[in-house]
């Protein structure tokens, strides 16, 4: 029982593949539909133009932040369906709810109703990311803070606050390019504290997925780039 929950287990979802199984079935309906029924032809092509997105975005991450992330952090600390789910935000579950309720039960054995309720629940799924990095981040500071001025443990909190504050972690953001990767069909953000909040939550996702991958000591020995 204590190895069972010393380590967090990924379970692989297929991600891809369900959304090109989804947008494939999306293709075949707007051919099989009445020209007529402008409406439906209309949701339709609306549901294909943001599947194709979502894949375009999937395919950058891959191509692109993976690469990237892997030099930084290490090949080991890094997984690619992990990457893309923490890029997902909680406004693409309205897609796969729409989708689930325009098919109901004619989804037949063509789509599985539970890869539709997993696709919908990937921006939950990438803020537990976002959690298990949190607690990490906050964990592996206070480790390296002790360890670096144990004396001036008066100032640890100070400086532990100033680490992990939005701010410091939305620049960390800018400088992976993690919030233009971000998969999403949220409005433009103009608040600047609504932005570094985002942004925050992104760069503890990606620590989640390091975490997930090695555990506190591994996050410890990558938290330098927080500390700047």
């Amino acid at each position: 029982m204590q190895d069972r929950m010393t380590r967090f287990e990924w379970r692989r979802i297929g991600l891809a593949e369900k959304i090109e199984s989804l947008l494939r079935l999306v293709d075949e309906t707007g051919h099989e539909t009445p020209t007529q029924n402008t409406r439906t032809l209309n949701k339709l092509a609306r549901w294909q133009h943001d599947l194709n997105t979502i894949l375009d975005l999937l395919h950058r991450i891959s191509n692109e932040l993976l690469p990237q992330l892997s030099d930084l952090l290490g090949p080991e600390s890094v997984d690619n369906e992990v990457l893309q789910v923490a890029m997902f935000q909680s406004s693409t579950k309205n897609l796969f709810l729409e989708i689930e309720i325009h098919f109901g039960e004619s989804l037949g054995g063509r789509l599985d109703r539970n890869a539709l309720r997993t696709l919908g629940a990937l921006g939950e799924l990438a803020k537990v990311l976002a959690l298990i990095g949190d607690a990490a981040i906050s964990m592996a500071v206070l480790h390296r803070l002790w360890e670096e001025a144990a004396e001036e443990v008066g100032e640890l909190t100070q400086r532990r606050a100033r680490i992990v504050s939005n701010e410091n972690m939305a620049a960390l953001c800018d400088r992976w390019g993690l919030y233009e990767r971000r998969i999403h069909f949220d409005p433009p953000v103009s608040e600047r504290s609504e932005m570094e909040h985002v942004k925050g939550t992104l760069v503890e996702a990606i620590y989640g997925m390091v975490y997930l991958k090695g555990g506190l000591e591994r996050i410890t020995g990558l938290i330098t780039h927080l500390i700047t």
